[in-house]
């Protein structure tokens, strides 16, 4: 097998790799779609429309965190290859961002530091770093099809669309399926689409979502002023303040204020608070976060599975 030579990149610490793993097997959206052992991370990304696949791992503490990670392109033989540089530099920045590897918790921890249940589980996740979406149209496309549904059907879509449009690459004997990207389906019609979907307004929604990111460059959506971004997002057929907000962060890490919490993330709140937590309870302990609100939300979520 030939890879590309095991290299690292550092991490602002403190940067705890195992919370980052726990995070993802947990995390339902993305389950069946990576290999998670003790100690390394092996999923596939979409890079220039050509899957790349990606081990990780976190291999020793210290001041400045090291991850260190290798690459394989799979090609047609299934014989893994290594990748050309130009490649290297994309994935390894798309693996920083997924991995939330540049993001300094201290202001966040500050904030907990006069928030005594959240300092308790800041104590407890120390080191948990945001675990974003592997692109804002994946999840785009994921915060649109989970609405008033069962998680478990959400994912039958998901893995529906990844068998049409996207890949599954083979690596080491494990199936690492690849969403596909904006341009891939914006190509694609609303009646392909309908009949993996069912009939409705999720066909047409994931059709002009997927029209509308292809004709951006995501750099724009990380730069751009939040108002903007947040604009343009809903001014997207289907995509409302859930899916809006729900791209800003968790797949861009940038919180624009929006409180919609969840049955199960109230409870969340109640068991890390000790009391039950009412709507106007949880608005007020979130806004003192600020633009760090998300990060609030993220570890009462955390601790449920983390």
């Amino acid at each position: 097998m030939h890879s590309a030579a095991a290299r690292s990149f550092a991490a602002v610490a403190p940067f705890d790799f195992g919370r980052s793993l726990a995070f993802l097997r947990g995390f339902s959206p993305m389950h069946g779609e990576q290999t998670v052992t003790k100690d390394s991370l092996t999923k596939a990304f979409l890079v220039g429309a050509r899957p790349v696949v990606a081990r990780v791992h976190q291999p020793e503490d210290g001041a400045a965190p090291a991850i260190g990670y290798e690459l394989w392109s799979p090609s047609a033989t299934h014989t893994p290859r290594a990748v050309a540089p130009g490649v290297e530099r994309a994935v390894v920045d798309r693996l920083r961002r997924f991995l939330g590897a540049d993001e300094d918790l201290a202001p966040f921890y500050a904030l907990a530091a006069d928030d005594p249940p959240m300092a308790r589980l800041t104590e407890r996740l120390h080191g948990l770093h945001h675990v974003t979406f592997p692109s804002a149209f994946e999840a785009a496309c994921w915060g649109l099809l989970y609405q008033r549904i069962p998680l478990s059907r959400a994912r039958d879509m998901k893995r529906a669309i990844v068998r049409a449009f996207g890949a599954t690459v083979v690596h080491e004997g494990a199936e690492l399926p690849v969403f596909p990207d904006a341009s891939t389906m914006a190509r694609v019609g609303e009646p392909e689409l309908g009949a993996l979907l069912g009939p409705g307004r999720r066909a047409r929604a994931i059709a002009a979502i997927a029209r509308a990111f292809a004709a951006v460059d995501e750099s724009w959506l990380r730069a751009a002023p939040i108002a903007e971004v947040r604009a343009w997002l809903r001014s997207i057929y289907g995509v409302g303040e859930f899916t809006s907000g729900f791209v800003l962060y968790r797949a861009l890490g940038r919180f624009d204020g929006a409180t919609l919490f969840s049955p199960h993330l109230v409870e969340a709140a109640g068991r890390v608070y000790g009391r039950a937590m009412t709507a106007a309870d949880m608005r007020r302990a979130c806004a003192r976060y600020a633009s760090w609100g998300g990060h609030w939300m993220l570890y009462l979520w955390a601790s449920t599975f983390v």
